[in-house]
């Protein structure tokens, strides 16, 4: 009698050491984007606070300091500051992990005045090193408006 096939337990067997190779691989490919993702989402966030409490309080000042200094530090972080009477406070840092940069073309301080206009309308980029992918944060002229493109 011929054997032509495999048996049940063969099947069974490479089935499930495709699934755990599966499952090894996928989540590792995914998290870095959701990452990306999300820190954009915080921080376009962050920027509408400021945008608010600009316009809601404008005896205070509130500002977002953006730092991509990667000579004295050994990553990218923001800052959420406020100022009332001559007192810096850090209401809010966020660190971004190791391999994103943020960059933008006008000022690393993102303020508003009291009627929602940015000081400095600019475009602020978070960029993944390794891969290439990158969010774009605009701050639109006049408007104030802020725009997440993906």
């Amino acid at each position: 009698m011929d054997k032509k096939g495999f048996t049940l337990v063969e099947l069974v067997v490479v089935l499930g050491l495709m699934s755990v190779i599966v499952m090894i691989a996928i989540p590792k490919l995914s998290i870095d984007g959701f990452y990306l993702d999300s820190v954009a989402e915080e921080l376009v966030c962050d920027i509408r606070y400021v945008k608010n409490m600009d316009m809601a309080e404008p005896v205070k000042s509130c500002s977002i300091m953006l730092s991509n200094d990667l000579e004295h530090y050994d990553h990218c972080f923001y800052s959420v500051r406020m100022t009332e009477n001559v007192m810096n406070r850090i209401v809010r840092k966020v660190d971004l992990r190791k391999g994103y940069e943020i960059n933008y073309n006008v000022s690393p301080d993102i303020m508003f005045n009291a009627n929602g206009t940015p000081k400095h309308a600019q475009t602020i980029t978070i960029l993944h090193q390794s891969t290439g992918n990158f969010r774009e944060i605009t701050i639109v002229p006049n408007t104030g408006r802020i725009l997440l493109l993906e």
